[in-house]
C-alpha cells in the first residue's frame, strides 16, 4: 500500500492551519476516521502486496497517524515526516512495475500450453485437415496418412537432413512449384504434398510404387533408372508406406 505524499501532506497542512495545536484534532474524530480509512485501505487492485506485508503496513500507518493527531505539535511533525518517508520508499517506479509485469508474463508463458500446439497442430486437427484435403484432391485419406506417418510422424515442424519440411516433407523448390508459401503450415503442406502425390499417380497411371518412389527419390531418377536401381532408402520408404497403408485399411 502507498500514499501520495503530496496530497496527504497538503490535507494535513490545511487541517493544521484551521486548528490550534492542542485541540486541533480531538473534536474532529470523524475527520481522523476518514483520513485513517483512506490511508489504511487504498486501492490495492494494481499491486501484488502479500497479505502479511499489507497487515504490517496498516499497523504502521495506524500508529503513525495516531501520532499525527497527538496534541504535541512537534511529535506530530516528526511522525508526519516518518510517515512520508516510509510511504515514499514503497512507491513503485514505472521501471519496477514493468519488471513485475515482465515477471508475471514469463510465469504465465511457462505454465500455459501453446495454443498452436494444442489446437492447430494437434493430431485430431491434422486428421480433420487430411480428410478435407483428400476429398479436395481426390486421394484416399488413408494413403495421405500413411505418407505423413512415414515422412514426418505427424510433426508439422519436421525438417530432414536435406531440407525437406513439414508434414509431407516438401523440398523448398517443390513447395514453390506447388504455390506453398509456408511448408510448416499444416493446411498448405498437406494440400501441396497431396496434389503432388496425385500428379505422380496420374503420371504413372495409378502405379503406387512408381508414384511413391518418385515422391521420395525424384521423378528424374525414376524415369532414368527405373525401380530396379532404387537406393535402399527409397526401398525402405516404399515398405513403410505400404505397411502403414495396410494398417489404415485393415
Amino acid at each position: 500500500m502507498s500514499i501520495d505524499p503530496v496530497k496527504f501532506f497538503a490535507s494535513i497542512q490545511a487541517h493544521i492551519s484551521r486548528q490550534s495545536p492542542v485541540a486541533e484534532f480531538r473534536p474532529h474524530q470523524q475527520s481522523f476516521e476518514t483520513l485513517l480509512g483512506t490511508a489504511t485501505t487504498g486501492d490495492l487492485s494494481a499491486q501484488a502486496v502479500p497479505r502479511e506485508e499489507n497487515g504490517l503496513t496498516r499497523a504502521e500507518n495506524l500508529q503513525l497517524l495516531q501520532g499525527l493527531f497527538d496534541s504535541n505539535q512537534e511529535a506530530s511533525v516528526d511522525s508526519l515526516s516518518l510517515l512520508l518517508r516510509m510511504n515514499a520508499s514503497r512507491i513503485e517506479t514505472p521501471s519496477t512495475v514493468s519488471q513485475k509485469l515482465d515477471m508475471y508474463a514469463s510465469a504465465a508463458q511457462e505454465t500455459q500450453p501453446s495454443l498452436l500446439t494444442s489446437t492447430k497442430n494437434s493430431r485430431g486437427q491434422i486428421d480433420k485437415l487430411i480428410d478435407g484435403v483428400a476429398q479436395e484432391v481426390g486421394l484416399a485419406p488413408e494413403l495421405i496418412r500413411s505418407v505423413v506417418r512415414t515422412e514426418s510422424n505427424f510433426n508439422p515442424s519436421a525438417v530432414s537432413r536435406v531440407g525437406a519440411q513439414g508434414l509431407m516433407q516438401l523440398m523448398p523448390a517443390t513447395a514453390q512449384d506447388l504455390k506453398v508459401t509456408d511448408s510448416f503450415d499444416p493446411q498448405q503442406n498437406l494440400l501441396g504434398g497431396s496434389r503432388y502425390l496425385k500428379q505422380l499417380l496420374d503420371k504413372y497411371e495409378g502405379d503406387l510404387d512408381h508414384a511413391l518412389a518418385a515422391y521420395n527419390w525424384g521423378q528424374g531418377n525414376v524415369d532414368r533408372k527405373g525401380l530396379g536401381q532404387m537406393p535402399q532408402e527409397t526401398r525402405d520408404y516404399l515398405v513403410k508406406v505400404r505397411q502403414e497403408l495396410t494398417k489404415q485399411t485393415a
